[in-house]
């Protein structure tokens, strides 16, 4: 028979024995469970003291950062470009500078090129005839600034003797023009004044007539001009060679350095023949105009005998000449021919300024108000005066 109670699924005994039994049954089943109750949450009594040890702990494994992603890198920014080094004391023109100083206008061929009689018009010169040049060598040395000049080989000599930053070669005569252009040619060719004045002697035809053409001689020309004048050009040069050497005075075409000097000025294109009539209102302003925005102050106005062409001075030449931006140092060089005594002119300085203000004087009508109608000059000396001092 089956009791109507259970405990945990055990039916209940109804004798004493067995139900002394039955209870040593609960008391074991009571305890194993008190047992796993113990095992499961822990007592709230101290905890028992346990005797210290070390124990060698092993750290934990280092975890590697986790690396962030590098910025995105631009483009480098380039790098600036190196500043030129000048040679001989030249740097090449910037972009924006050539186009200033080669980009103003010239003035159109007269219809008659006068001349100091009128017997010579039209007449081209296309060699100096000016034998003491180096007159002007002390007044002129180092004077920097800008060089305008008439004429067609004057020039150079004085380019080296001032050592300007910039030149203009100005003529009225397309011929003389030409003449600059093949001078260009052969001393671009030509790294020695010994090569330049060689290319004059028969043995340097072949090379020079080679140099003029690869430099630009599409019509032929300027090997006409050379060809035609070799004799005369050479008489020219070696007697400026002479004349100077034996007083003493080194220039363009005996110092290496002086020629140097001016050969880097043409590579740099610091130096530009152009038509200019000084009795004409374009090309002398635009020089002005360029000189200005360059800020090279005209040091040095050199123009030959051309004022002893004129009876009287122009208004065009007096504004001219006022328009050319000076400074205290700018020098007017002229010359005036006195070949009945030695063959040769009285060479002349003055302050520019100084001739401006003389100009602005209506009364001052020409050169002789400056040199007098008959200037005086000894025979064998070099003539030069200083105006003004």
């Amino acid at each position: 028979m089956v009791s109507d109670g259970a405990v945990h699924g055990l039916a209940m005994p109804r004798t004493a024995n067995a139900r002394r039994g039955l209870a040593l049954v609960h008391m074991a089943l009571a305890l194993g469970c008190a047992a796993r109750t113990a095992a499961v949450v822990p007592a709230v009594a101290s905890p028992p003291v346990v005797a210290h040890r070390e124990v060698a702990v092993e750290p934990e494994p280092a975890v590697a950062p986790r690396p962030e992603p590098a910025p995105a890198l631009s483009a480098p920014a380039p790098a600036p470009e190196p500043e030129p080094e000048p040679i001989h004391g030249v740097l090449p023109l910037s972009a924006e500078a050539h186009a200033v100083f080669h980009g103003t206008p010239e003035d159109p061929v007269p219809p008659t090129r006068g001349g100091i009689v009128h017997a010579l018009d039209d007449v081209s010169y296309i060699v100096g005839n000016e034998w003491s040049l180096d007159a002007f060598e002390p007044s002129i040395a180092g004077l920097g600034g800008g060089y305008v000049g008439v004429g067609p080989d004057q020039a150079y000599l004085l380019i080296g003797w001032q050592r300007p930053e910039l030149a203009w070669l100005i003529d009225y005569d397309p011929k003389v023009l030409r003449v600059h252009a093949m001078y260009r040619a052969l001393v671009l060719a030509a790294e020695t004044p010994a090569e330049f004045l060689a290319m004059f002697e028969p043995e340097g035809v072949e090379r020079a007539q080679a140099a003029i053409a690869d430099h630009d001689d599409k019509d032929r020309h300027l090997r006409r001009l050379y060809r035609n004048n070799r004799d005369m050009f050479r008489w020219r040069i070696v007697t400026v060679v002479r004349k100077l050497t034996k007083r003493g005075v080194p220039c363009w075409l005996t110092d290496d350095e002086t020629y140097a000097f001016v050969r880097q000025m043409m590579i740099a294109d610091r130096v530009r023949p152009l038509r200019v009539n000084l009795l004409d209102d374009e090309g002398v302003h635009g020089i002005a105009e360029a000189a200005r925005e360059l800020g090279v102050p005209i040091r040095v106005v050199y123009l030959s005998n051309a004022e002893t062409y004129w009876d009287e001075y122009a208004a065009q030449f007096r504004t001219n000449i006022a328009d050319l931006p000076g400074d205290e140092h700018s020098l007017l060089l002229r010359t005036v021919l006195v070949w009945g005594v030695n063959k040769d002119y009285v060479y002349y300085a003055q302050s520019l300024a100084q001739f401006v203000a003389r100009l602005a004087d209506p009364s001052v009508r020409s050169v002789q108000a400056f040199v007098g109608k008959k200037p005086k000059a000894e025979r064998g000396v070099v003539n030069f005066v200083r105006l003004g001092e």
